[in-house]
């Protein structure tokens, strides 16, 4: 039997129990009890039975509305600790989301850096062709200018020429002139050597480093460095090429030439 079940019982008695002391009080104090009082002590009973009643009622609501509670009390708890933990979901998606980020970050800086350095070493390449360039296209220029001053000059010596033949033959005696033909043609013509101040241009294509350094002054390193560089289509190319400085060409380019091996 349940408390609840027990309760009721004791609702049920509890008039009995009243009327019992009651009638007990009367028979002990010796005094008969008229209708009327004990129709209004009925009346009490009854309303005593129903405020009882009724207290049994607000009790069982009470109850239950605790009940209903409780159980919203466990589902917001639920709800919290779900709450808690799709919080803390996003707090670790977070902090995987800035580790990527800051990987990636870290990455590009990276890739920029090397760009960076490419970009650099681009650049340097391109001034130094750019020098190159330029120094060639002055060589060319200068070559140009040579070519033409030289054409302008042989046309102005083969000009010379016949006047310079026909007043050397006509000062000339006719001795000199027959000594000058050689008695017999078995006799081999003589070998001009050329003087101390017209000596042959050296070829930079095919003198030896030794030839370079004699002739022309240039120290070994720069000899080897002329030789490393071979071939040269035009004497220019020397500075354009950067194996000796201007000041050390402009020295040496009426003694050297560029022909083909």
């Amino acid at each position: 039997m349940n408390w609840k079940h027990t309760e009721h019982v004791r609702v049920a008695q509890f008039p009995m129990v009243i009327g019992l002391m009651m009638l007990a009080g009367l028979l002990l104090s010796g005094c008969v009890v008229s209708t009327k009082k004990y129709e209004a002590a009925v009346a009490d009973m009854e309303s005593a039975k129903t405020d009882l009643e009724k207290s049994r009622m607000m009790r069982e609501a009470v109850e239950q509305e605790n009940e209903k509670l409780k159980k919203e009390n466990e589902k917001v708890a639920l709800d919290l600790e779900l709450m808690a933990s799709e919080i803390q979901r996003i707090k670790e998606g977070r902090e995987s989301e800035r580790d990527l980020l800051t990987a990636r970050e870290a990455e590009v800086v990276k890739k920029g850096q090397i760009l960076t350095a490419k970009y650099g070493k681009i650049q340097q390449e391109y001034q130094k062709l750019k020098s190159q360039n330029r120094a060639l296209k002055d060589t060319i220029q200068r070559y140009q200018k040579e070519l033409k001053e030289a054409r302008q000059a042989k046309v102005e010596r083969e000009a010379e020429a016949p006047e310079t033949m026909s007043s050397t033959m006509t000062s000339s005696e006719p001795n000199s002139v027959v000594a000058s033909i050689p008695k017999t043609s078995s006799e081999p013509a003589p070998v001009v050597t050329p003087s101390k101040g017209a000596l042959a241009p050296v070829n930079i294509n095919t003198a030896s480093a030794n030839d370079l350094v004699l002739f022309l002054g240039l120290t070994k390193n720069m000899a080897e460095k002329v030789i490393a560089n071979r071939p040269y289509r035009l004497r220019g190319e020397l500075v354009a090429k950067q194996v000796v400085p201007k000041a050390t060409f402009d020295v040496i380019k009426d003694r050297i030439t560029a022909a083909a091996k």
